[in-house]
């Protein structure tokens, strides 16, 4: 019974301290956007221009592995990817970009 109790104890103490190290990791990574939401601050500065130059700046930008453009009635699917970026054309120019 001594050497179960020890080896929980011992279990247990494992657990602790590999959560305290990860603890600090994960917040990071909750407070740095990466992928494609990283790049947003950009986004602005790229509407109104044609898709194909749009697409290749998306493209250029690191963490941005999928680049996918169409218009309001484009099916698309709803799953959120954080390595891509939508571009919604209208008028043959690109109007909204969005991550996901």
């Amino acid at each position: 019974m001594k050497w179960k109790l020890r080896s929980l104890a011992l279990t247990v103490g494992v657990l602790t301290m590999a959560c305290a190290e990860l603890a600090p990791a994960q917040s990071q990574a909750l407070r740095t956007p990466e992928g494609c939401a990283q790049h947003q601050a950009r986004f602005p500065a790229l509407l109104g221009k044609a898709p194909e130059e749009v697409r290749a700046a998306l493209q250029a930008m690191p963490g941005i592995s999928t680049v996918r453009m169409g218009g309001p009635t484009t099916p698309m699917t709803h799953d959120y990817r954080t390595d891509r970026a939508t571009g919604l054309i209208e008028n043959g120019v690109v109007t909204r970009i969005t991550c996901g």
